[in-house]
């Protein structure tokens, strides 16, 4: 009798014992769970969408990138005559854009200080109507041109400048790279410098003035 009792009890504990565990399991309802996941989609959603709203805001569009605004360009050409330095009256500038070539090329002597016309050029014509431009030095030295800008990516360009009075040093050419972007506009390349002392430099036009360091032949 002794053991049946203290069997009856054991099995009287280990059913208290379940019923105890299962109490302390948390219950939630299948459309609570189904709600805090909508939730938290939505959320989520939010979030993208502000992100994509702020993201519009401060990039730049399109628009931005095809803005093209004008943009003077000042500078002064000058060259050593028995040490004294005087103005370079009719040195040739060239602002030729690097991202844009014409559909053809132009004779190289149109632009060379000795052959340059200023009138019915259409060396001049084609570079103006790609954004760049050609002007020829004043009596003092001195050029402003306007070329197109944009102040959101740039607008590259490569700057010859061909003296009309100075000597040519010795050894002095143009680089591989530097005839190859003339050929874009010009044949025969050649007859852009022909003996002439010049010089070379990349610009960005970003804003609506660009001064050029004074160049010296």
């Amino acid at each position: 009798m002794a053991s049946g009792h203290s069997g009856d009890n054991l099995g009287g504990q280990g059913e208290s014992g379940e019923g105890q565990s299962f109490r302390e399991l948390i219950q939630i309802p299948r459309w609570v769970v189904y709600a805090q996941a909508l939730l938290l989609a939505i959320t989520a959603g939010l979030f993208f969408m502000m992100g994509l709203l702020v993201s519009g805001l401060t990039s730049p569009t399109s628009a931005d990138f095809n803005r093209t605004m004008d943009c003077r360009v000042y500078g002064a050409v000058a060259y050593r005559d028995d040490g004294d330095l005087k103005a370079d009256r009719g040195a040739v500038v060239l602002i030729l854009p690097a991202s844009r070539k014409p559909n053809a090329r132009s004779q190289g002597a149109l632009v060379h200080p000795d052959s340059f016309q200023a009138l019915d050029n259409e060396a001049i014509d084609r570079i103006h109507r790609l954004g760049g431009a050609v002007v020829r030095a004043d009596e003092n030295g001195q050029f402003e041109v306007t070329i197109d800008s944009n102040e959101v990516v740039g607008v590259p360009y490569q700057v010859l400048i061909v003296s009309k009075n100075g000597t040519q040093k010795d050894g002095s050419s143009l680089t591989k790279d530097q005839f190859a972007s003339l050929a874009e506009f010009f044949s025969p390349v050649e007859d852009v410098i022909e003996s002439r002392p010049f010089f070379w430099m990349e610009l960005t036009a970003d804003g609506e003035r660009v001064d050029l360091p004074e160049v010296e032949f």
